[in-house]
């Protein structure tokens, strides 16, 4: 007994001893450098990953690289935005609006004007309307629909053509623009197929387009709109029922072969 009483205490000692005095945690040398090596791996990725989101974004907001090749001569004009020189038939010069692109706004709108075709029709006033500035663009829908044009246009079957006489650039006024044409017509007036033909003088005021960018699809890539215009007939309609060169030797011919028929 005496000598279980002896153990107890001693363990007892011990334990208070183990208590009393400091506790001290290692970690496993391998532990350590497996942890540090996976932050230095995670960091490396982070990195990486950074760098490629970062590529990614420069290279899709990057203009693309410009090529141009003379294709008369193969030469190579422009390279990975460097240039290379001229040909005979191809430059690289900065981007200036000229007066062909103005006469090139004037000409598509007439042509969408006066050229009718009842399957284009209306596709072909929606693209002159986008040519105008946008007051007399607004202006111009209102009247055509005011006046029944286009639903006239329709009834009557009109069908027409447009050419283009002559389109210069004011001496005085860069923006002024005259043009001269004949339209003919061909529709049905009473009943019976009439062709009019009337020559007509334009005169078109431009600007410079107020949108951005300036070269844009409603302005044909012109850089200009049409700010006001007016148009007047130089002469009177001349109006003539439809005939086509064949009807007339048709009617010849079957008018002198039913003469001797009269004379026997």
């Amino acid at each position: 007994m005496m000598k279980d009483k002896t153990l107890e205490s001693n363990v007892s000692d011990s334990a208070a001893d183990i208590s009393r005095s400091p506790l001290y945690l290692a970690r496993d040398p391998e532990d350590i450098l497996t942890i540090s090596s996976l932050f230095k791996a995670v960091w490396v990725l982070l990195i990486i990953l950074t760098l490629s989101v970062g590529i990614n974004i420069f290279l899709s907001l990057r203009k693309a690289d410009r090529i141009v090749i003379d294709k008369s001569s193969g030469r190579v004009i422009e390279l990975n935005n460097r240039d290379y020189g001229s040909t005979e038939t191809v430059s690289i010069a900065p981007d200036t609006t000229t007066n062909t692109d103005k006469k090139y706004l004037v000409k598509e709108f007439l042509t969408a004007l006066y050229e009718v075709e009842q399957s284009t029709r209306e596709a072909q006033v929606n693209k002159l309307l986008r040519m105008l500035d946008p007051d007399l663009s607004i202006a111009m829908a209102g009247r055509l629909k005011q006046n029944g044009v286009l639903a006239a246009e329709k009834v009557e079957s009109v069908n027409s053509s447009w050419e283009l006489q002559d389109l210069t650039v004011d001496e005085n006024d860069p923006y002024v623009l005259r043009a001269i044409g004949i339209r003919k017509i061909r529709r049905k007036a009473a009943g019976q197929d009439v062709e009019e033909s009337v020559q007509l003088k334009c005169k078109f005021l431009l600007k410079d387009s107020p949108s951005s960018p300036v070269r844009n699809d409603n302005n044909l890539r012109t850089g200009f709109t049409i700010l006001r215009f007016r148009v007047e007939p130089v002469n009177g309609k001349s109006v003539s029922p439809i005939t086509l060169i064949a009807d007339e030797a048709e009617q010849e011919t079957m008018s002198t072969s039913a003469d001797p028929e009269q004379n026997q």
